[in-house]
């Protein structure tokens, strides 16, 4: 999970919610490093709806502003993946005030766009959100294999993924 690789690397590990509303939200996931927060992944998430029955109690707490992965796995859920997309995107000055500056405008960010599935172990997996995240290059470096942002073929994506990308976009 990304909560847990961030604080096994940096030492600490916090999500600041920026914006949500009933069907996104935008949120900083840092670590903190002599009182400051570095952002090391901005992630949008689009909330699936109906939210899946099994995932309710979960889905309270991640929307007060609860770690997504940590949570579901804290409720017993299992979780996976499912790759949309991935691909390297130039970091934007909003991007590079959130790190603190460790990241320069300009400098390529890896992006990584997916469903995330969740229920019950042993159960069938439901949608639960489509996430759009974009990490620090220290956290999770842009590999030279990486399409740029520009070369991605995007038509045959859900609306939640269209929506989750340019939310993203428009907050580097």
């Amino acid at each position: 999970m990304n909560s847990e690789r961030i604080k096994a690397r940096f030492g600490s590990y916090h999500v600041r919610v920026l914006h949500q509303d009933e069907s996104r939200r935008l949120a900083n996931l840092c670590s903190s490093h002599d009182h400051a927060d570095v952002c090391r992944t901005l992630a949008v998430t689009c909330f699936a709806t109906p939210t899946p029955s099994t995932l309710t109690e979960a889905d309270a707490l991640i929307r007060q502003g609860h770690s997504i992965g940590s949570t579901l796995k804290q409720a017993k859920q299992q979780i996976s993946r499912e790759m949309i997309a991935e691909a390297s995107v130039p970091c934007g000055d909003a991007f590079a005030a959130l790190t603190g500056h460790t990241v320069c405008a300009g400098d390529l960010l890896y992006l990584r766009l997916y469903r995330l599935n969740a229920g019950e172990p042993g159960g069938d997996l439901a949608p639960y959100a489509t996430i759009a995240e974009a990490h620090h290059p220290e956290h999770t470096a842009p590999g030279t294999e990486a399409s740029s942002i520009a070369e991605l073929s995007n038509n045959m994506w859900s609306e939640d993924a269209h929506s989750a990308l340019a939310t993203l976009l428009a907050a580097l």
